[in-house]
């Protein structure tokens, strides 16, 4: 197997794993206590907070002010309610692939840049390559 095939087989492997791991991890996120202790926690907030609306609104009906008051509070109780958790982790998974494509890309480009760079079938060095440091002068010895 060539080096590229190794590669390009290692690539997709990891490719394979990413998507793999990613779609578990999404899985047991979703299914997890956490998450489902969270969602919990918000719906018992919005409802309290929507009852306590309610009460401070029946409370309030007698004036014209408080009635307008009252339409702006179950207004904003509408918009809370129809904020979704799954806007924030939809936010979170594109970030998070952003990351991973531009490293990816990082990746790619090193390797192109490579294999430009690299000739195309190795060749022998036409003269003896030169030591990197200078050789220091060895001291005659005497004969006897």
């Amino acid at each position: 197997m060539t080096e590229e095939a190794r590669t390009e087989k290692s690539i997709s492997d990891e490719l394979n794993k990413l998507g793999k791991q990613v779609a578990e991890a999404l899985k047991a996120a979703w299914e997890s206590d956490d998450r489902r202790k969270i969602q919990a926690e918000i719906a018992e907030g919005l409802q309290k907070f929507g009852d306590q609306v309610s009460d401070s609104a029946k409370k309030a009906r007698e004036s014209e002010k408080a009635k307008q008051i009252m339409t702006q509070a179950e207004k904003i109780v509408a918009e809370v309610r129809a904020c979704n958790v799954t806007d924030e982790i939809r936010n979170g998974l594109v970030t998070g692939l952003e990351a991973i494509n531009n490293e990816l890309a990082r990746l790619l480009e090193r390797l192109e840049a490579g294999k430009a760079a690299a000739p195309a079938a190795p060749v022998a060095p036409a003269a003896p390559v030169a030591p990197a440091e200078p050789i220091a002068p060895t001291e005659p010895t005497q004969q006897a």
